[in-house]
């Protein structure tokens, strides 16, 4: 049992499997913590997280033609989000790629460690072309003693400065700080909000938590599970195979190319992905709610236009946000535009007028929060530019 598994024990807390691996699912009631990573902040154990290491000369050459974004862009301390495609252009999962100094790091929510090395390896041994002199050495930092906790909400910057210094506060999205206690603390996030992951030595991680919590307490930091994310990732679409992999893999219907490098020389899937991209897709991601503002919408739920089946339901939520409910629809190419009234969803209570909506669904309120004006303490400052 690790040292954050041991945090979890003497807690109400409900355990849920991620990516193959037992964390806290939620700790209290999952609206709570909900609005905590969209109002103030979340902590939660992120030790789903897979972390490979890819170290030595040759590592951008294995790296990047794993990857479907350009490696070559990021320097030391940088980092970059790419999906991670089959031959045939489809998606397979997602990874974050750190850069170091010696070579990078991959995160993955979805894929594990072994599936990853598995991955790099095949690449060695099949791509002779790549022309690698020196065999990467590549490792699972996760399956070892590494961890990761995140941190996330509108002011999320303001508590990890306090632990942290203020280095925090101007740290670049997609790039991470070395601490004194030798973490990583990369800004990332894939919910529209402030988000960092702290990745290190999971004793390490153990003490950081709990020193989050002592000081977190005049933030009103909330300490949480995963289950936000279920309504957080239809709010804010982005890669995750609980949602989408019975439905669709294919980028281009899922409108994720803007996470595909296509001018680079090769990777994985180029080949497959451009075809994908010059075809004609039958159908796109949309998102789409109900006029009337909360109703049931259930997942195959049929979106129809003047009678006709355009599409299908994918996922609904209810959002808090929004205080409606909000769905995620595969919409027949010609239909699928945003922001347009005259869809109806054909629900088991009878059909409920609809109109479609660009996605993300809600602005932020961390695009509203400036931390060289705003705090969540400093009675002195304004909150937001609310």
């Amino acid at each position: 049992m690790s040292a954050l598994q041991k945090l979890h024990l003497g807690h109400p807390v409900k355990m849920g499997v991620y990516n193959g691996k037992q964390v806290p699912a939620c700790y209290s009631q999952p609206e709570k913590e909900y609005r905590a990573a969209r109002e103030n902040m979340l902590l939660t154990d992120f030790s789903h997280l897979s972390i490979v290491s890819v170290m030595g000369d040759d590592a951008w050459s294995l790296v990047n033609h794993m990857t479907s974004a350009d490696i070559s862009i990021i320097r030391d301390e940088q980092g970059i989000y790419s999906l991670l495609l089959n031959e045939d252009g489809t998606i397979w999962g997602d990874v974050y790629v750190l850069c170091t100094s010696d070579g990078y790091y991959l995160l993955s929510e979805n894929r594990n460690a072994a599936e990853l090395i598995e991955r790099l390896n095949y690449i060695l041994d099949h791509y002779p072309q790549l022309d690698i002199q020196q065999r990467p050495v590549i490792h699972a930092m996760d399956t070892d003693s590494w961890g990761a906790i995140q941190l996330e909400g509108p002011y999320a910057w303001e508590l990890l400065a306090e632990n942290y210094g203020y280095d925090i506060i101007g740290l670049p999205y997609h790039e991470y700080m070395n601490t004194d206690d030798e973490l990583l603390v990369f800004r990332c996030g894939k919910h529209g909000e402030f988000a960092y992951l702290l990745i290190g030595e999971r004793q390490v991680l153990a003490e950081s938590w709990q020193q989050l919590q002592a000081i977190g307490a005049k933030f009103d930091l909330v300490t949480g599970g995963l289950n936000y994310q279920q309504t957080a990732r239809v709010e804010n679409p982005c890669w995750d195979p609980a949602i989408y992999s019975d439905y669709s893999i294919n980028p281009v219907e899922l409108q994720m190319q803007w996470a595909i490098q296509y001018d680079k020389e090769d990777f994985i899937g180029k080949q497959g992905v451009e075809a994908l991209s010059a075809g004609n897709v039958k159908s796109k991601l949309v998102g789409i709610l109900p006029l009337s503002g909360c109703c049931a919408i259930n997942i195959r739920d049929e979106v129809t236009v003047d009678g006709k089946v355009v599409g299908m339901v994918i996922n609904s939520v209810y959002s808090p946000m929004l205080q409606s409910t909000i769905a995620l629809a595969l919409i027949d190419n010609e239909f699928a535009c945003s922001d347009i009234t005259g869809y109806h969803i054909a629900t088991q209570q009878g059909e409920v007028a609809a109109r479609t909506h660009n996605l993300p669904f809600i602005y932020n309120f961390s695009l509203l929060v400036n931390p060289t004006e705003h705090s969540y303490i400093d009675t002195a400052k304004e909150k937001s530019a609310l």
